[in-house]
């Protein structure tokens, strides 16, 4: 059998999988030790050396099959080149090769175990998913580090528990980098994803409707574009309820709408849910509610089947975690965080031309807008420039902050390409039903807009900070 091992392949085969389960192992220990900080090194270390390492164990049996073939061309006997060795193992020498051989096997498979699991792990990671493909994933992976679920891995929401999506997640990826290959991915990425999982298998892991949580009380200010960028402060009710009939506490906004006790069906009448043509509600006893704006053709059932999804978190909560703040917003929760800022004359006025303006890469927006709101103080207020140097620096920081996490350029992508449905001041939102049009066929029953429905305002456009203690709460 040594003789056949004497062909190029083989001996390409062996070399190729000692060096790579050598660089495999080493990769190992460097990672064990934190010695990783760039996505693409894993790449390489778990995925690519790998599949390196499996090539050249092929090769060595299929060089060997091959050399078998020339000799018995060549005119060998068959009874001289026996197809698999002779095992005796009352030869000492077959019983060191076997030890060699098994020893070897053995560490094979550590290496291939070990580096499956760690290539997996790697591609289940936050960094592998917002850094490998850095252009296409940047706006996700910026707005991602920002949110609730920054501490949530990718993989939970994406992929969540069983091994059938998390196959179907590595085929679609396949998918995916080929678009990513040949730079046919769509700019801005495409939403809402239709292979996404329910709710109901990824949200509510952690997430419990059924719990009664009562109303909410939410205190915002906006600020408005004038000088002294006047403040106005609000403070809402939000009746988000849950809860289930069998507790005895129900109602509010998760009841109605999430809820077993209710179960709601809807048809988009567009690819991105913000057109909705028909609304279907069945409640606790049973009772169906076809709802429908007047005058709109009745859907046939065929096309209710096809396409009717059962409402669930993500209709409302589409961007829980890649959210594109408005600018307006995010610079009114800038305020209400560092109110020194208002010190600064025209300060919202000047962060949002900076921030709206174009600019033709991310990185040349950020340094735009940070020299824009520091260049408008040293020229149109050079006494403030000099004397508040550190807190025109600081507003030129946050504005910068602002667009670094909203805009993006390359990938054709800010706050108005994916609108966002909690509420109704940007987007449509809760106004896609909930716009006193949709109906019954009888007319009995409205979908209300009505603003109490969901919440109440307990102080609207107060020039202070509301005083929570005086409302008896």
């Amino acid at each position: 059998m040594f003789a056949y091992a004497s062909n190029l392949a083989t001996g390409l085969g062996a070399v190729l999988t000692t060096i790579s389960g050598v660089l495999i192992l080493i990769f190992i220990l460097a990672g064990l030790a934190g010695a990783f900080h760039n996505p693409y090194v894993q790449i390489v270390a778990f995925l690519f050396l790998p599949a390196i390492f499996v090539f050249g164990l092929i090769l060595i049996p299929l060089g060997m099959w091959r050399r078998r073939r020339k000799l018995l061309a060549a005119g060998t006997a068959p009874e001289a080149l026996p197809l698999f060795p002779r095992l005796d193992f009352n030869d000492p020498h077959l019983r060191r090769v076997a030890t060699v051989v098994l020893g070897l096997t053995l560490v094979n498979a550590v290496i291939l175990g070990a580096s499956t699991y760690l290539g997996i792990e790697h591609m289940d990671s936050p960094v592998f998913c917002g850094e490998t493909c850095h252009t296409v994933m940047q706006p996700e992976f910026t707005a991602y580090q920002q949110s609730p679920h920054s501490r949530v891995e990718c993989v939970q929401c994406h992929i969540g528990p069983g091994a059938s999506f998390f196959v179907r997640s590595k085929i679609d990826g396949l998918r995916q980098v080929w678009r990513t290959t040949f730079n046919t991915f769509d700019r801005p990425l495409s939403t809402p994803l239709l292979q996404l999982r329910p709710a109901r298998e990824t949200c509510e892991q952690c997430h419990w409707p059924a719990k009664h949580y009562g109303d909410k009380i939410r205190v915002f200010g906006r600020f408005s574009t004038d000088e002294a960028t006047s403040p106005s402060y609000s403070a809402m009710l939000l009746k988000t309820g849950g809860g289930s009939l069998d507790t005895g506490r129900h109602g509010g906004v998760h009841w109605w709408h999430i809820f077993s006790d209710n179960r709601i069906r809807y048809v988009a009448a567009d690819p991105r849910r913000q057109e909705i043509a028909w609304v279907e509600l069945t409640t606790p006893d049973g009772e169906v509610r076809v709802y429908q704006r007047p005058g709109e053709t009745e859907l046939p059932a065929d096309e209710i089947e096809a396409k009717a999804r059962i409402m669930d978190c993500i209709d409302c909560h589409n961007r829980p975690t890649h959210l594109f703040r408005v600018p307006s917003k995010a610079l009114d929760e800038v305020f209400m965080a560092r109110p020194e800022l208002l010190e600064l004359p025209f300060l919202k006025r000047q962060a949002l031309a900076a921030i709206k303006t174009e600019h033709p890469t991310h990185a040349e927006g950020v340094a735009a807008v940070r020299s824009s709101i520091e260049q408008y103080y040293r020229d149109s207020y050079p006494q403030i420039a000099a004397d508040s140097a550190e807190l025109v620096t600081e507003a030129a920081e946050a504005a910068a902050e602002i667009y670094s996490r909203s805009v993006f350029p390359e990938m054709k992508t800010d706050w108005t390409t994916h609108p966002y449905n909690i509420g109704h001041d940007d987007f449509p939102g809760c106004w896609r039903c909930h716009d006193d049009e949709m109906a019954t066929a009888d007319g009995a029953h409205v979908i209300p807009m009505d603003c109490e429905t969901c919440h109440v305002f307990l102080v609207e456009d107060s020039p202070t900070p509301p005083d929570l203690t005086r409302l008896g709460l």
